[in-house]
């Protein structure tokens, strides 16, 4: 995928402009509470994020106090409206962006799928988790690894888009309020 070329038009907001500041709102929002709910559990949490085997993460899980264990919890519960947000931000990100830039129709693709299968791969994460959390007996190589696996995949599907959709958006943003701002330098 080859980067977005730079646009020489002004950017001027639209309306789905507005819907995608919304929901990029509504993503941070989530991701705050999400951080707020995982509370103690939020370390175990990272440390689960690609674990390289059973005993790894049973060690992890086993290590945990009641309320870092009762959080972690509460946290995997609470995931699981979140991958829809981000999934639709990004998605509705790479269809204003293929607006405003030239994209090729294979990148515009890859852009819209990555994110549904990255939220795809997050819930089932989470449902992994929380079967391994209700009973450590199931923790296993294979388990621990079909969890690293989703995240992985939760990983690469949200910030490779978000890397690509980002470095066609600041610059439209940045010249924007570069053009509305008196005195700016500008360079011929």
């Amino acid at each position: 995928m080859s980067l977005p070329a730079r646009s020489t038009e002004p950017f001027t907001p639209t309306a789905t402009d507005a819907r995608l500041a919304g929901r990029a709102a509504m993503y941070w929002v989530s991701e705050y509470s999400l951080i707020t709910v995982t509370g103690a559990g939020g370390s175990a949490y990272v440390q689960l994020q690609v674990c390289p085997s059973g005993a790894r993460y049973r060690s992890v899980i086993e290590n945990l106090s009641p309320r870092a264990a009762r959080d972690l919890r509460k946290g995997y519960i609470a995931n699981f409206h979140h991958p829809v947000l981000y999934a639709k931000a990004l998605r509705l990100a790479a269809v204003r962006l293929s607006e405003l830039l030239p994209v090729s129709p294979i990148t515009r693709s890859v852009l819209l799928a990555a994110p549904a299968v990255a939220a795809t791969a997050d819930i089932a994460e989470n449902v992994v988790n929380l079967w391994m959390h209700e009973d450590t007996r199931r923790i296993t190589d294979a388990t621990a690894t079909t969890s690293s696996v989703l995240a992985a995949v939760k990983w690469t599907g949200t910030i490779g888009p978000l890397l690509y959709l980002s470095r066609g958006f600041l610059p439209l943003w940045f010249g924007a309020v570069r053009d509305r701002v008196p005195g700016w330098l500008r360079t011929p």
